[in-house]
């Protein structure tokens, strides 16, 4: 192949590649910006000729940029090293990316003296997302971890030390340990309350089935109470209503908040977390599991039926999560039927 045949496939080369391609002379200006790197800085200018320090750096007003241009700045003026890494770039109008940048010379013919630079720049941004949402992922499942030890460890000596509290306390023990939980994950990961499990994009979608659950789920709940009074009369304290009012504590008043924070704890942070925590086809199905299980595990307190019976509840609305995208619905599901459950006594 000749020379000028080469010379005509190397610009289409620089042209097509899928990485921004920017070459400098040893005094920093551009020789060469290709079509990706011009769409990757967000610029439709031909900046052949020009400055580099007068095309970008003089127009980085606000200083978002930066880390992008002090490395090419850094690659210029540093005339004994290549330079690799990272940096963050908003194009103006655009939202950041994150590219990956590497840089060499240019050398003459005879290889004896170094007459350009060449920085080459490609956009990570989705595997940067990946990796950041995999890290606090790790993160929040760290931390959730933590804090169901933590209760089951403070229950644990409680029966120990036979003082043990009735179960209102140990519920609120439990939003404590949630509450510090959701301020530990705010201040350490990029997590934000608007992100997850709070939009209804159809309403009559998530309301629907969950009332519907939520009234089939009670008159399970009222049946099976008048079955164990026929067949495990034991099973409730003696001499106490169907319907026992008296039950209700303070706990109840601040319930609707209760349950909202927890659901947005178990479905939101958790199941979402656990969903890029792990990977392959059944992710989804793992999230529910592991997420329904630990928060399971928290009502020990109030009995192993009860146990049993939040696992199963939270993993239904689990699944009732991941199909519509919000935690309202469940709200409903569970306020009510952690109320029923308690004025019928299933809490002993």
């Amino acid at each position: 192949m000749g020379t000028t045949a080469i010379q005509e496939i190397v610009p289409r080369i620089l042209r097509d590649m899928r990485d921004g391609v920017l070459v400098l002379d040893m005094q920093g200006n551009i020789l060469y910006l290709n079509d990706q790197g011009r769409a990757l800085l967000g610029t439709d200018q031909n900046c052949t000729g020009l400055k580099y320090t007068a095309a970008f750096w003089e127009q980085n007003a606000d200083g978002r940029n930066d880390d992008f241009h002090q490395f090419v700045l850094d690659a210029v003026y540093d005339k004994e090293h290549a330079h690799s890494g990272e940096a963050s770039y908003t194009p103006r109008g655009q939202e950041e990316r994150r590219f990956r940048l590497t840089s060499s010379f240019l050398h003459s013919e005879d290889g004896t003296k170094k007459i350009g630079i060449v920085v080459l720049f490609s956009d990570i941004t989705e595997t940067a997302r990946l990796h950041q949402q995999r890290r606090e992922s790790s993160i929040v499942f760290a931390v959730l971890m933590i804090c169901v030890c933590v209760y089951l460890f403070l229950w644990s000596l409680l029966r120990y030390l036979d003082a043990e509290p009735p179960g209102w306390v140990m519920n609120l023990m439990i939003e404590g340990i949630s509450v510090i939980m959701f301020f530990i994950v705010l201040k350490t990961t990029s997590f934000s309350i608007r992100d997850i499990g709070l939009r209804i994009t159809n309403a009559k979608a998530t309301f629907v089935p969950d009332i519907l659950i939520t009234l089939g789920a009670c008159a399970v709940l009222v049946g099976g109470k008048v079955v164990l009074l026929r067949v495990a009369p034991g099973f409730f304290p003696e001499g106490a209503p169907f319907w026992d009012w008296s039950v209700g504590t303070f706990a109840d008043v601040i319930y609707p908040l209760t349950v909202i924070l927890q659901e947005f704890l178990a479905r939101g942070v958790m199941q979402e977390n656990l969903r890029r925590i792990f990977t392959g086809k059944h992710a989804a199905a793992l999230s529910i599991i592991v997420s329904a299980l630990v928060f399971g595990v928290l009502h020990i307190a109030y009995g192993f039926m009860f146990m049993v019976g939040a696992t199963l509840l939270l993993g239904v609305m689990g699944i009732f999560y991941h199909k519509q995208g919000n935690i309202w619905g469940l709200c409903i599901i569970h306020y009510v039927l952690g109320e029923v459950a308690s004025f019928l006594r299933y809490i002993i």
